[in-house]
């Protein structure tokens, strides 16, 4: 028998698998972080496609920062300490690129910020998708996208975008243009930019073909002003920097994506019949998250297979809006309907499970969720690891092979 200790949030969850049902563990690579102060001196010395941020800040009367929220483990609150010197005599604004989440409370704002939170709080602002009457319109893409942004975008002379890249599930990677749509763009062109998620080119560490990815450069494009200078960080899975890029949004971009591919790709050899996805902090937070998690354990996972999601949510399920969509998830016959519906925000989810399990997978969740409403969903609650595992194997006949994927919500498993 195999013992493990699975991490669930704060907490650790034994298991046992007998040997014969052994896979892989497909845990995160031990790669080597550099020196965080080493790794943004060297990137600040060698700007890719753009003069040095001195020279860029020159001229300018205002400054706005674009900051991801406290659902990606950037390192902002770091990185604004190393360019204070820099930037603090200069007037400036802090946004937070929320997307479609929600704004963060004091202890949030404290993970995002660290140590400047007292000094800067009077400067953040929080992005807010459903109040359009304060965006700006900048054009539409040849995807039919509707691009408006945050009206505090266009009123700066100088904007940085200070990101980190890492495998997306159906954008290819996050950071570089992401900051603009959906980080600060109205709720309708989130929408509409998502939609194009239903296509499966749009997929993880896809760029090239990938219509959400191209639709998304397109809305970066047509923001012409303010001129853009981009920090972008690839992390270790222990949130240590691993490399870093500043410049151009797009070149920054180009050159973290490779280097993210070192960090959260791992291979296996054969696909499992049972899969085991275990989401890290922060991408834990609400089940709203579960999908990158899912979509990335599918990768390794037989088209029939049994996938046992990892995953507490201690912020909840989501949104309202979100949750709604979950409970439609639930029977198959209402989401078949969703294909005939026009594009709400979560249908490409729906659809893609829809898929996985006509196929005949299965998702079950270990999770804090209430087990009455994830039971309504195309979730299985179950109510413990090893409980879910045994299950399983009864479920999937005694030759069933069981792999881990650890820190699922961020690794993408990659067949040799």
């Amino acid at each position: 028998m195999k013992s493990l200790s699975i991490p669930y949030g704060d907490k650790i969850l034994p298991l046992q698998i007998p040997e014969e049902n052994w896979g892989e563990l497909l845990a995160p690579r031990e790669v080597l972080p550099v020196s965080f102060q080493k790794g943004l001196i060297q990137a600040f010395a060698n700007p890719l496609d753009s003069p040095p941020l001195d020279e860029f800040l020159k001229g300018g009367r205002s400054l706005l920062i674009l900051v991801n929220d406290e659902t990606r483990p950037t390192p902002s609150g770091q990185v604004l300490e190393f360019l204070w010197p820099e930037i603090s005599a200069f007037p400036k604004k802090i946004l937070v690129a929320t997307g479609t989440h929600r704004p963060s409370r004091e202890e949030g704002c404290r993970r995002i910020f660290g140590p400047l939170w007292p000094e800067i709080k009077d400067q953040v602002f929080f992005h807010d998708c459903r109040e359009e009457r304060g965006m700006v319109f900048l054009g539409e893409t040849s995807w039919g996208t509707r691009v408006f942004v945050n009206q505090r975008v266009l009123m700066a002379d100088r904007l940085l975008v200070i990101g980190s890249v890492e495998p997306h599930y159906f954008a290819g990677y996050t950071g570089g243009r992401k900051a603009i749509v959906p980080g600060v763009a109205a709720y309708s062109s989130i929408v509409a930019n998502h939609s194009l998620a239903m296509d499966l080119m749009a997929s993880p560490l896809r760029l090239a073909g990938n219509p959400v990815h191209e639709d998304l450069e397109e809305a970066l494009r047509l923001l012409t002003v303010p001129p853009i200078f981009s920090l972008m960080l690839v992390l270790t899975p222990e949130h240590r920097l691993y490399a870093a890029y500043s410049g151009s949004i797009q070149e920054t971009l180009n050159a973290a994506a490779q280097r993210a591919d070192e960090v959260f790709t791992l291979p296996f050899q054969e696909k499992a019949d049972i899969l085991i996805s275990v989401v890290y902090p922060p991408l834990d937070i609400d089940l709203y998250q579960s999908q990158k998690p899912i979509e990335h354990g599918k990768m390794a996972l037989k088209e029939d297979g049994l996938l046992i999601l990892v995953m507490p949510c201690p912020q909840g399920a989501g949104s309202p809006e979100f949750q709604r969509l979950m409970l439609q998830s639930g029977d198959p016959e209402k989401t078949r309907l969703l294909l005939y519906q026009p594009y709400s925000l979560g249908h490409h989810r729906i659809i893609r499970n829809l898929k996985f399990l006509e196929e005949g997978g299965q998702v079950w969740g270990i999770t804090a969720l209430d087990p009455h409403f994830l039971s309504q969903t195309f979730i299985r609650p179950l109510p413990s690891l090893q409980e879910a595992v045994d299950t399983a194997l009864v479920r999937k006949g005694r030759g069933a092979k069981i792999h881990i994927l650890l820190n699922a919500g961020l690794c993408v498993p990659k067949q040799d």
